[in-house]
Formats: C-alpha cells, structure tokens, sequence
C-alpha cells in the first residue's frame, strides 16, 4: 500500500511539473502617451512589467514614439513608466502606471498616459547680499554672490542664462501695475544680466555649482577688507560694468556677464548692488518667443523693466530685511510662496538652501518646494560651494 501511495505521490508531482512547464509566455504591448499640449517628449521611456506575487520584474525601454512590446509569463502585473528630458533649462518628469493588471491574454495592448511636471535644474543655492564690516566698522557691500546649483541628473549649459532682480527693489506693500496685457503672467526685472555663449561652452554637471559674483575679487586683502567673509576669486562669471574715473571693481579673471538691462536710477551706478535689505531674485533661460530687451513701462510712471513669462522661470527667491516683511510679496506665490530674511544688514550672513537628500555616490539634492521660508536656512558666515559642491572643469583659474 505504501509503496502504491508513494507512486500516486510521484505521479502527482509529474504532472504538476508537466503542468508548470507547459506555461508559455505571451506577447503584449504597450502604448504610451502624454497629455494634450504637451509637446516635449523623451528621447525614451524605462518600461517596467512588476509581477509582485512572485517578486519578479521585467524591463524594456520604449522610443520617442511611446511604443514597446514584452513577453511575460500570465499574471497580475503593475505596469510602470518613467522618463526624463530637460526644456528650456527644466528637468521634464514623465511618470504613469496600470497596476494589478490581469494579463493573460496573448496580443493584449495597454495604453498609459503619463503625468508630465517640470522642475527647474538649476537653482539658487546660497545668496549673499547683506555686505560686511570693515577692521574700523565701516560698511562693505562689494562681497556680494549667487552661488548657482545644477540639482538635477543631466548635465545643463549655463550658456544663455538670465539672472537679476524683480521689481521693486525693496520689499513693499505697493507694487507697480503694468502696462502689458496679461501682467499677472510675467515678473519684471529692474536688473538683468546674461551669461555669454555658443550654447555649449559652460556646462554644469549634476552636482556641480557656478558662482555669480558682483566683483570676482579676493575680498580679504588689506587694500579692501580684511574682515570680508569670502575671496571671489575663483568665481566663474561677475557682473563687471566699465565705468568712469569713480570706479573701484577691477575686470577680473572671471568671465564677464553681459548687462541686458538695468533701471534708470542705477544707470550711473559703477557697479552692480543688490539691496542689503533684500531683493527679489529669479533665473530663466530666454524661449525663441522671449526678447529680452524688449522694455514695458509702469502704469502712470517712466520706469521700465523686461516682462519674462512666469512659465519660462526655473528658480525665484524672495529676500526681505526681517521677519515683518515676509508678507511683502514682489514674486509670484507659485514661483515662491514664502521669503527668507537674515534680520540684519552688514553682519556678513547669507541664506543657504537646505539639504533634502545625498545620493549614494556623495552628490547632494537640495530641497526646492518653492517656499523659501521653509528652502532656506541663515548662515553665520557664507561659503562658496558649501557642502562639497564641485567646480566646473573649464573654470581654470580657480583654486
């Protein structure tokens, strides 16, 4: 009788095996594709077939075109997609998903839509602006930095990038009213400038920083002030500006912005200051439909600024004197909903974008939810590439 179980046993057990091997894959496919109006698209899609019951998981990589086909074995899958393509100087996140799908049948076909958001790649990372005090407790305002971060996976060019500062150039309750149709989609800037280029030629790899400096200098030396909290010197652009006999800043080794534009009350300025009280900055890369010399006037006023559409903005901070102003809002809540402050002007502080995260290989990702109360923190003493920020390789004369 045992030895008649044991067979029974054995045959069972054969034809589970015989049952398992007679499985056969199928073939299915998978179409993707992105909301109406978006007209970026990747270059391609990571396809991932996640089969949960049995930890197994199968991966294939669409074309431009959304498409892709994959041999699975019969089950319930959780199909995911995911892409990334930089715009315009922003990273352009594509995601989507079926899950517990239940996929048996031979030359079935899914479509996918994916969800498309964007985040800018490159963000203000330090900004100093407060000055500094002399050995004699005079004021020093000529130390001045943006301290600008590629905080995403793909390498950006800086060549073509805008910087300045919003209207108006202190925090205030009134804001100016513009002649332009549509205003409440732009920001206005009373100072611009643009770093030079072919399109290639300043590349920032993730995890890599420029410095923006408003003189490019070693600011320690005896000759200036010895009690300044930072040597420029190796700052890869500045925002020099020839002028007269008046002048102080020298032409450094740094490369040279080009001045796109700046409000008539600081034409005979022979420098670029930003307010130690705080100013409103942003950073864009100009579109094929953007000229950014082209001026709209204030309602009732002569005053000027440059219109940039709030779409084309990948970076905003609003700085303001103290704690009482952080309603004084000059950028647009959904560039910044908040504002960050040092309290004080002339006691060499910065503010410093805090960490969110530190990738495996060391680099750095930096928080950036578009509040700056809560992106930004006060510093005691500024610091160029705080936190291991790298150099780029064609800036040569930096130590």
């Amino acid at each position: 009788m045992k030895k008649h179980l044991l067979f029974l046993a054995c045959a069972v057990l054969l034809a589970a095996c015989d049952k398992t091997d007679s499985v056969k894959e199928i073939t299915v496919s998978v179409q993707i594709t992105t909301p109406a109006g978006v007209t970026t698209v990747p270059e391609a899609y990571l396809v991932e077939f996640i089969n949960y019951n049995d930890n197994s998981k199968v991966e294939k990589t669409a074309g431009a075109d959304g498409k892709v086909t994959a041999s699975l074995l019969p089950g319930i899958y959780t199909i995911s997609v995911s892409a990334e393509a930089l715009a315009q100087g922003f990273s352009v996140i594509y995601s989507g998903s079926l899950v517990n799908e239940n996929i048996i049948t031979d030359g079935a076909s899914y479509t996918i839509e994916v969800a498309v958001a964007k985040s800018g790649t490159l963000v203000f990372k330090e900004i100093y602006y407060t000055g500094s005090r002399t050995p004699s407790n005079a004021t020093y305002f000529r130390d001045q930095f943006f301290e600008i971060y590629n905080n995403s996976e793909a390498v950006v060019y800086a060549d073509g990038l805008c910087l300045g500062t919003l209207y108006t150039n202190l925090a205030s309750a009134t804001q100016p009213t513009w002649d332009k149709e549509n205003a409440a989609d732009y920001v206005f800037y009373q100072w611009l400038w643009q770093i030079p280029g072919t399109g290639t030629q300043y590349p920032i790899q993730p995890g890599e920083a420029i410095i923006v400096a408003q003189w490019a200098t070693n600011h320690q030396v005896e000759t200036l002030n010895p009690s300044a909290p930072v040597n420029l010197s190796s700052s890869e652009f500045e925002g020099y500006i020839a002028a007269s006999s008046t002048q102080i800043q020298t032409d450094e080794q740094a490369i040279n912005l080009d001045l796109i534009y700046r409000m008539s009350n600081f034409q005979s300025m022979p420098q670029w200051l930003n307010s130690i009280n705080g100013c409103a900055y942003a950073l864009f890369f100009p579109d094929e439909n953007t000229d950014i010399t082209e001026l709209t006037t204030q309602v009732g006023s002569t005053a000027q600024g440059v219109a940039i559409p709030i779409s084309l903005i990948l970076d905003a901070v609003e700085t303001v004197g103290n704690e009482t102003q952080v309603q004084l809002k000059r950028i647009p809540t959904v560039l910044d909903a908040g504002a960050t402050f040092v309290g004080a002007t002339y006691n060499s502080k910065s503010v410093a974008r805090k960490i969110k995260e530190t990738k495996p290989d060391g680099r750095i990702i930096y928080q950036d939810i578009n509040n700056s109360t809560s992106d930004f923190e006060v510093k005691d003493t500024p610091e160029i590439r705080r936190n291991g920020a790298k150099k780029p390789s064609w800036n040569t004369w930096g130590n």
